[in-house]
């Protein structure tokens, strides 16, 4: 009689890492930073200046450069969803599309959920020569396609640490400067500059920053984001600000920082630094 089962699993030849202690752990994390080091000097090396935009100062990849990554490393997407959702400020009801998914590296990799947004309050879309355009001049199918773009450069930046990139390292990939296109704040932020000490004026700086990407760099959604943690009442007047230019005090500036922090920090882990 054969006692062999005829059912038995294949043999798994591929290494599998076992982690039973914390020097277990620690080892895997050496061998780790090798690798995401290289894979971050090889990302950087596959743009260009024009896969870059300068946001307050600091370098972020668009929707160009993300792809060529994407493709570089194989990285694939899946289980992408897009919803439509309605919000309303001082101009009236104007809706969001979110874009939300998988990112994932081939093999074994890592993998996360990413989310991309863009709104009807979106500049580039809801406005011309600076005076806000009518509902019905704007394409819909634009904004719903421009949440899925955020999607992609969320996913990709966020999964292989292309986030707080600084000039040096675009440097040292060949990647020139002084051709890469700046984004400046709108007239008006050198009178709050002057109204807001410096330290609450370069916090309202990175409360902007964590908004945007937590909007996916979505403007329009990212006003909106502004606008829901800067808002507190007093006296019974309720006070919110949709632009860091409109912040009165460091005290205002303080508090709405510390709840876009637990905000940002619950999406995206803890910030590299203060």
């Amino acid at each position: 009689m054969n006692d062999k089962k005829q059912n038995s699993a294949p043999v798994q030849t591929e290494e599998i890492i076992t982690i039973e202690s914390s020097e277990d752990l620690i080892s895997v994390a050496e061998r780790r930073v090798e690798i995401v080091g290289k894979m971050l000097d090889t990302a950087l090396k596959i743009t260009t200046y024009r896969d870059w935009v300068s946001q307050d100062g600091s370098p972020y990849l668009v929707h160009s450069g993300a792809e060529k990554v994407a493709r570089l490393f194989g990285i694939s997407t899946s289980n992408i969803k897009t919803t439509r959702t309605m919000a309303e400020d001082s101009r009236g009801k104007y809706y969001i599309y979110k874009t939300t998914g998988m990112a994932s590296l081939p093999g074994r990799f890592d993998s996360i959920e990413a989310l991309g947004t863009c709104s009807q309050r979106d500049r580039f879309f809801a406005k011309a020569s600076g005076e806000w355009r009518d509902s019905l001049e704007i394409d819909e199918t634009n904004i719903m396609k421009k949440s899925y773009s955020n999607f992609v450069v969320n996913a990709i930046t966020h999964l292989l640490g292309l986030r707080n990139i600084t000039w040096e390292q675009l440097k040292a990939a060949g990647i020139d400067k002084g051709k890469i296109t700046e984004i400046k704040y709108e007239k008006g932020a050198k009178k709050a500059e002057k109204q807001l000490a410096p330290e609450a004026w370069n916090m309202a700086k990175k409360i902007w920053t964590m908004c945007l990407e937590l909007a996916a760099g979505s403007e329009g959604a990212a006003k909106a984001i502004l606008e829901k943690y800067s808002t507190f009442e007093a006296e019974g007047k309720t006070f919110k600000v949709t632009d860091i230019k409109q912040f009165k005090s460091g005290k205002w500036v303080k508090a709405t920082y510390g709840r876009v922090k637990e905000a940002y920090e619950n999406a995206f882990g803890p910030m590299d630094d203060e």
